[in-house]
């Protein structure tokens, strides 16, 4: 029997497809799918998961057929891995309460600092830019109604 050899490309399919299937899944027993031409609002995540699942496979088959380059963990950026589902996790829970400006300062700030070499004053300024950009692309300019100041704030 072969041993699986674990490395990045497997890993990451494994992951898109996971990702893929649940997503899929969800959209398909949770919202009306529609038809083609009348598409219900569960089509287009069924869609797009069923697409990220396949895409997965691929990648993992890639990773899976591959001769060498075993993953060595201690090359895993850590800092990383922790800190961006932090800041995403942080962001969904500050929008309600604090609003857009703050969830999207805290958002790029976790982001920001898991860049190695991020510097504290590089990674504010970085973050405000982005916010303002943001607010300028959502807020003002599709017009999407997202509350800037949250509950708490106002």
């Amino acid at each position: 029997m072969q041993n699986l050899k674990l490395n990045a490309d497997l890993v990451a399919g494994l992951l898109f497809a996971a990702f893929g299937a649940w997503f899929g899944a969800s959209s398909i027993f949770g919202l009306s799918l529609g038809t083609a031409f009348r598409m219900g609002p569960g089509f287009f995540p069924a869609l797009v998961g069923g697409l990220l699942f396949a895409l997965g496979l691929v990648i993992a088959l890639k990773g899976w057929r591959a001769e060498h380059e075993t993953l060595d963990l201690a090359t895993v950026p850590w800092r990383a891995v922790i800190l961006f589902p932090v800041g995403l996790t942080l962001f969904g829970l500050s929008m309600r309460p604090l609003g857009l400006i703050i969830a999207l300062l805290v958002l790029c700030l976790c982001s920001s600092m898991a860049v190695k070499g991020m510097s504290a004053i590089r990674a504010v300024i970085l973050s405000l830019a982005v916010t303002v950009l943001c607010i300028g692309i959502f807020s003002v300019g599709l017009g999407l109604d997202l509350p800037l100041l949250g509950d708490w704030l106002r």
